[in-house]
Formats: C-alpha cells, structure tokens, sequence
C-alpha cells in the first residue's frame, strides 16, 4: 500500500511540475478556468421566470445517465476496458502487490477520471438554470451523479470482457442479454409514454420519474438519488441509491472473486487503448476494428480521379450510420430535438436553431476529411489540388446537407414554424455546415503544425466564434430591418457564410500540394 502511496503522491507531483514548465498547458487550464466562471457568473442572477418544472430536469437526467451506461457498458462485449496506463501495467502488474490493491488503485484512478470527463456539464449551467431554476449545488450533484455512472459503466465492461473474452457462448449470452435488458429500460419509458393521453414528451418525462425507472440499471437508480435530493419520493429515491451501492459491490465481488486472468485482460484493453490514444497524438490514422467483420460488397466502384474520394466517403458513411445517421450525428440531433422542445416558449426558433447549429460544430470537426490529410493517397494523388480539397469535403456537403432535412423539419413543427421557416431553417443549417467545414480547413492550414492539441482546441473555438460574429451582426440587422422578422435574419447567415467559405476554400486552395503543411 506504501508503494501504491508513493505512485499516486509523485503521480500528482510531476503533473503539476509539467503543468508550470508547459506555458500553453497552464494558458488552457486559466482560460478554461476564467470560462467556468463566466458561465457561473452569468447564469447566478435569479432566473426572471421558471419554464419548465424539475420533473423535466430529473427525466433528463434519467434518460442521459441510462444512454451513457449502456453505450460504455457496451464496450465490454468487443474490446473492454481499462482503469490503467502502460506505465502502470509496467510498475504495478510486475511489482510484488496483491491484485485487490491494484484493483483499488485502478478504482479510484478511474472515479477521479471520470470527474473530469463530465466537466463539460459545467458550462451547461446558464441555460438549465434559466429553464429550470438549477442551483449550483444541483449542478455539481448532477455531475457526481455522471461521474459515478461512467465508473459503473467502466467496471461493467472491464467485467464483461474478463467473463466473455475468448468463450464465444459466453459471448453471444452475455450479448442477448445486454440487448434485453437495453429493450427493458427502453420500455419502461416508451411503453407508459405512448399510452398515456398527455403530450409525448411530457408522458416520458412522467415514466422516467416513475417507480418502474429503478428497472434501469445504475441510470435508474442514481437518478433517483438526484431525485430524492431535489425533493421527490424519500422511498423511491432511497430504494434507486441503495440498489447503486449493492450493484458496485456485486460488480467488485463477481471481478474479484471469479477465475478470470485479470491481468491479461486488463494488459490486453489498455494496449488497445493505448495504441489509439499514441496514434492520435502522433497524427496517425488509427482505426479500432471489431471482433467480427461482415464483409459485403468490395471496392468503391465509381469515380475516377479526385471524386473518388467522395464516393470512399460515401460507402465508409454508409458502413458506419445508424439508421439514416451516424451515432454522433443522430446522438446530437436528439439532443437538438430535446432542446428545441423545453425552448420553444421561451427562446423560440431562434434558439433552438442555434443551439443545433452550435452542436453541429463538433460533429463537422470529426469528418472523413479531416482523416484523409493524415493518409499518404490524397497527396499522391495526379490531380489539382483545389479539386481534391473539395472533393475529400464533397461527401461531408451531402451529409451536411441531409442531417440540415433530418433535424430542422422536426424542430420546426416542434417550435411551432410555419413551412416556409422550416424551409429556410433547413437551407441556412446547411450554410452553418458548410461554413464549419470551410472554418475546420482553415484552422488545419494555420494550426495543423502545432504540437499541443489543447491550444489547437483552444485557437479553433476562438477563430470559429471571431468568423461567425459578422454574419450574427449582419442577421441582427437585417431581422430589424425588416420587422423581427426570424427567416430574414436566417438567410443573411445562409448568405454570409456561403460566401466566407468560398473565400475559405479559395485561400487554402493550395494545401494538399504539399503533406508537410499539415505534419501534426
């Protein structure tokens, strides 16, 4: 345990010495910091009235906390989990100290990990104070509430992997029985929700809040803690946090008391993980593969010079959507349909479009353009390098394109839109899409060299936000000039960043000439 002592205390030690000597580190942590207090400061005033009741709030919280355990807990059937780095397989798996200490190690590393990983709910404090009166208070029980629930998720997997790895009966029992059990908690939400006469939205909510939420595993039952504590049933929500506490001991029990190889299983998920973290900060393509592959049709089959990067794209997307999107597209647009739901009183159209645009800023920067510059072909290629720039971003249009149809025409009749605001929602999402991708070229141009991925991060944000500003300015303008008007003010963005982007696009036109402008 002394030695355990001794990692953790010069662990935390080095950290802070790399954090002083790293100047860009400690602009980032100070930047972050300085935004943290922003959000706070500016979401303290007292909200000028309440729209939406907390029943809403604690659905959400359900519903988010049961999504995220599944999909990590999902893990553990392909190719598990880790609590550990290299260097700790390297010090502690070969260090005379029992495997239960190491497991306590690797426990509370994670917990503390998983802290940070929700973070991100911070700055989600201004709107869900506004809607829904949230203290901070609340906020940070909501956040403790996240991080213990990526932890089970990451226990669940790691255990998982260690009983199927390599037992394919195992396998396939422990898969039937992930996917029943996710059709479970599914239907204790859907079932009551579409049988019941009040408003659909308004029914889950009722469902997610009802006793039968405790059938949902660790999403259920800690978010009835979060109940208890803003004022719900003492029962229910006492009965939610009992069952989390016997389902991490019964985890803790099954993994350390079960005949597995420990060890190996753990040094075999944290050499996956860690080849795909080096990878990605080396600047190298790094794809994981699955466990079974289902081999269909073989080769692009169309195109001929540049545009055959398009249709690359085109089949790599459609080998990786699910249903008409890919996971983070359609994960963001039900987070856009939610919020366009709880704003439709308040903000209006106006708000619950540029929340979607602004989550579609994250989903533009993981495109398959971007993966392309860190492969050899696109440079090898004999063509002009302005046309395979637009060619390699020419499917990322076409996705643009569908999900501006997929996600703004339900928003629109959630928000109350007549057919021709829908309509022009739809084309002016499309030039967000565009302007993203155009911005997302320019800031590899100018930033793809540096070493340190959190200033890029940093630098990206700012450079986004500095060239959207005008076409905001602009929209302000032309919606007052013309009565408050929300349509004109949406086609003066449209206008505006269509024409930013073909600048965008003329300027780095000469990129792909050579691969060292974007060595990362």
């Amino acid at each position: 345990m002394r030695a355990i002592r001794y990692l953790v205390a010069r662990t935390f030690r080095n950290q802070i010495k790399e954090l002083i000597r790293t100047p860009s580190r400690l602009i980032a942590l100070l930047f972050i910091v300085a935004m943290l207090g922003l959000v706070l400061f500016s979401g303290s005033t007292e909200p000028t009235e309440i729209t939406q009741p907390l029943q809403m709030l604690t659905a959400l919280v359900t519903a988010f906390y049961a999504v995220i355990f599944f999909l990590l807990a999902k893990n553990g059937l392909n190719t598990g989990a880790s609590f550990y780095t290299m260097a700790d397989i390297s010090l502690l798996f070969s260090a005379p100290i029992s495997s239960r200490t190491i497991l306590l190690y690797g426990l509370m590393r994670q917990l503390g990990t998983s802290v940070l990983l929700g973070f991100f709910l911070v700055f989600q404090y201004g709107w869900l104070h506004n809607l829904f009166g949230l203290s901070v208070g609340g906020l940070l029980l909501i956040l403790a509430g996240y991080a213990v629930t990526i932890f089970c998720a990451q226990l669940t997997a790691m255990l998982l992997y260690s009983l199927t790895a390599f037992h394919e009966k195992r396998h396939r029992a422990a898969s039937i029985g992930y996917w029943v059990l996710a059709a479970v908690a599914a239907a204790v939400i859907a079932v009551p929700a579409f049988l019941s006469d009040k408003p659909l939205l308004e029914a889950a909510a009722d469902a997610a809040n009802a006793p039968l939420s405790l059938l949902i595993p660790f999403g259920g039952w800690l978010s009835g803690g979060i109940r208890l504590a803003f004022g719900g049933d003492l029962f229910w929500g006492a009965a939610g946090l009992l069952l989390a506490v016997l389902g991490i001991v019964l985890l803790l029990v099954i993994l350390t008391s079960t005949e597995t190889d420990f060890y190996e299983d753990v040094l075999q998920a944290t050499e996956v993980s860690h080849t795909a973290i080096t990878a990605k900060k080396e600047g190298r393509a790094q794809d994981v593969l699955p466990r079974k592959i289902k081999l269909g049709k073989t080769g692009i089959g169309k195109g001929s010079g540049a545009i055959a990067f398009y249709y690359k794209h085109k089949l790599e997307n459609r080998r990786a959507r699910i249903l008409l999107l890919d996971g983070m597209s359609l994960i963001m647009a039900v987070i856009s349909l939610i919020f366009g739901f709880f704003m439709r009183d308040t903000g209006g159209t106006a708000a619950a479009f540029a929340f979607a645009c602004y989550l579609q800023l994250f989903s533009v920067a993981n495109g398959r353009w971007a993966k392309e510059l860190l492969l050899p072909y696109v440079y090898l290629t004999p063509q002009p390098a302005f046309r395979k720039l637009v060619a390699i971003c020419a499917e990322q249009f076409r996705v643009a394109a569908f999900e501006a149809v997929v996600v703004m025409i339900p928003l629109g009749l959630i928000c109350g839109a007549s057919p021709l605001e829908t309509a022009v929602m739809v084309v002016a999402r499309f030039g967000y899409g565009v302007f993203f991708i155009a911005g997302n070229i320019l800031v590899e141009r100018l930033l793809g060299s540096l070493g340190s991925k959190t200033v890029i991060l940093m630098l990206y944000f700012l450079i986004m936000l500095l060239l959207a500003t005008p076409g905001v300015i602009i929209a302000f303008v032309a919606a007052f000039a013309f009565g408050g008007s929300v349509s004109v003010a949406l086609l003066a963005t449209l206008v505006w960043n269509l024409l930013l982007s073909a600048l965008l696009f003329f300027l780095c036109r000469n990129m792909l000439s050579y691969a060292e402008l974007n060595n990362r």
